[in-house]
């Protein structure tokens, strides 16, 4: 296959689906599913913007992280590769994909679907009236 054509079909879902490769050294799992990846552009030259977060702003291995985002994408077709890290949202374990919190024990396997459900909590009945000053004085 062509360099032409595989740049042809190169898309925004194609390029995200592209960065599941990519795999976080620290914690051995993709970006994807990490939660890191925000956002994913194609435009018509065929460059590719990538919108995304890391664990930390420390993270040690961010570099590394970005240089195999622009490798993985230049190697289906982009024809260049720009990664916009941000802050906003910053990443929480809430960001992972529910597949993957369930692999690394962060939820039970029933438990992501009862998250949908709203947790109903009936309130407490009303507390007895207290007679005051004047309850007492008048007989209420």
């Amino acid at each position: 296959m062509s360099d032409s054509l595989t740049s042809a079909l190169l898309t925004a879902e194609s390029a995200h689906n592209y960065l599941r490769a990519v795999i976080d050294p620290e914690i051995y799992q993709n970006i994807v599913d990490l939660g890191l990846v925000y956002g994913v552009e194609v435009l018509e030259d065929q460059s590719v913007d990538v919108t995304m977060t890391l664990t930390t702003p420390h993270c040690p291995m961010g570099p590394q992280i970005i240089e195999n985002v622009e490798k993985v994408l230049v190697s289906h077709g982009a024809s260049d590769v720009r990664v916009h890290i941000v802050w906003q949202p910053m990443w929480t374990p809430d960001a992972m994909t529910d597949e993957l919190k369930r692999e690394l024990g962060i939820i039970a396997d029933d438990e992501a679907e009862e998250e949908d459900e709203p947790l109903y909590i009936p309130p407490p009945p009303p507390a007895p009236k207290k007679k005051g000053f004047f309850g007492r004085l008048f007989g209420n």
